[in-house]
């Protein structure tokens, strides 16, 4: 059922918000003060009879807790036969990997050079890439939140150590620096 809340002004009322559900309660004893001192009235909102509040998610997350940078975008290293095209979370083997914002799981399995990974589509068709992994816990196919925990951080693939490799690739295309893309969503590494 659909009801309209309009501002009850100056009478005496309580907005209760306990976490789960949002109720207006009169206060016994309560009347309004003369009309000459009642002030705008306050835009209307709907409200749903019944239904709990629940904070919204996260738009955008780290994808690990407790790491290091190690590797940045542009790095030159023997260790690579390319220049560097991620940026490299350093972090305990094991540590969970959380999807940085929502998307589809498009790819999970061993890569060569990039170990066990897996590739996130987000809805604007950039591609996140989790590389590294010494397990995964998602599928192809699967629809996932930010924060979901995708894989554990590990030293599969051209590695010296424990670690996330993550490449953002807008489009499907070339890997872009992650570092200022995560920024833009208001995650600093």
């Amino acid at each position: 059922m659909l009801h309209r809340i309009r501002s009850l002004g100056p009478v005496a009322g309580r907005t209760l918000l306990t976490g789960v559900l949002a109720t207006v309660v009169a206060l016994p004893g309560s009347a309004a003060p003369a009309a000459a001192a009642e002030p705008a009235p306050l835009p209307s909102y709907d409200v749903v009879a019944g239904v709990l509040l629940r904070p919204r998610p996260p738009v955008a997350v780290l994808p690990v807790r407790g790491y290091h940078l190690t590797g940045r975008f542009g790095d030159v290293s023997y260790h690579w036969s390319t220049v560097h095209t991620g940026l490299d979370f350093a972090a305990a083997s094991g540590t969970p990997i959380r999807a940085v914002m929502a998307g589809v799981v498009v790819a999970t399995g061993y890569d060569g050079r990039y170990g066990n990974k897996t590739v996130l589509r987000l809805d604007d068709g950039t591609e996140l890439w989790f590389c590294h992994q010494s397990g995964v816990e998602v599928h192809a196919g699967q629809r996932v939140r930010a924060g979901r925990l995708i894989g554990y951080v590990g030293s599969t693939g051209n590695v010296t150590g424990p670690h996330l490799h993550l490449e953002v690739h807008p489009h499907g295309g070339e890997a872009v620096d992650p570092a200022p893309w995560l920024r833009a969503h208001g995650v600093r590494p």
